[in-house]
């Protein structure tokens, strides 16, 4: 497996782990970091085996958004500098955004300025209870453009209105309300929900559940005469494969499908050590 200067990635079985790991820097964005997260979600997508990845982070921070360190040291860019580094980033969001298998995020600490975009573009978001966010890049004289859109899809505009113009530090229930945060636990309780919907992700049906994100993210800007053609070809098509059989077969006979007999199995005999990697579950 490749290994990157500012991520540790490992895996256990079909799930891949890649947890932010500049915690002297706050897991804050630098040009290596994106062209890291950039590369290690390349290569998730290059897996069709996996069938989930966990984003998560070292340190008390997830992610303070851009280095204002590495900012500093080009301040004041030139206009092609600048906009290399909004390309570079948008790129990287885009990346993490359109990976085929579900992405669950981890945060258990400040999520920041871009932070929150990474959030915006994960399928599930596990937040403990005493995390706080902003969109504080007004304070900077920055504008939080390239997460914008990736924000209002995934927040709506009232969000943005409200907390991108005030650059205040919320709570994890605001997030919640949102919808940019899902599952709100105590902070000693993260890793055993996180198990819990990777264990939950492994009983579906792997080519099912890619093909599931592929059709929401190719519906988002369809009309809705064309939506509703696109959903009705993917149900039919998605009826006629073996995997259709299979499940349909084992909820007949009471049984559990053959992709997630050997997880069941797995389950049940799983000791305490063998759930944790890194400190990660997985």
């Amino acid at each position: 497996m490749r290994r990157y200067t500012t991520l540790t990635i490992e895996s256990r079985d079909t799930i891949r782990c890649i947890t932010l790991n500049r915690p002297e820097r706050r897991n804050a964005f630098d040009s290596l970091m994106m062209s890291d997260l950039t590369q290690a979600f390349d290569d998730v997508a290059r897996e069709p085996s996996l069938r989930g990845v966990l984003l998560s982070s070292a340190g008390p921070v997830f992610c303070a958004g851009a280095d204002l360190q590495w900012m500093q040291s080009t301040s004041p860019a030139t206009d092609a500098q600048a906009q290399d580094d909004a390309q570079r980033l948008t790129r990287m969001y885009r990346t993490i955004d359109e990976v085929p298998c579900p992405l669950i995020a981890r945060v258990q600490g400040p999520a920041f300025g871009g932070g929150l975009g990474l959030l915006a573009v994960c399928d599930i978001v596990v937040a403990a209870e005493d995390a706080t966010f902003s969109l504080s890049e007004a304070r900077l004289g920055l504008i939080p453009a390239v997460i914008a859109p990736f924000l209002l899809r995934k927040a709506g505009e009232s969000f943005l209105r409200r907390y991108a113009l005030t650059g205040e530090t919320f709570t994890t229930s605001v997030a919640h309300r949102f919808g940019l945060v899902h599952d709100v636990v105590p902070q000693h309780d993260l890793d055993e929900r996180i198990t819990e919907l990777i264990d939950t992700i492994m009983r579906l049906a792997p080519r099912a559940t890619r093909e599931t994100k592929r059709l929401i993210q190719s519906i988002r800007s369809l009309s809705d005469e064309d939506r509703e053609a696109a959903c009705a070809k993917a149900n039919a098509s998605a009826r006629c494969t073996s995997e259709a059989v299979e499940g349909l077969r084992a909820f007949a006979e009471k049984r559990p499908p053959q992709w997630a007999d050997g997880q069941a199995h797995q389950s049940e005999r799983k000791r305490p050590e063998d759930q944790h990697v890194a400190g990660r579950p997985i």
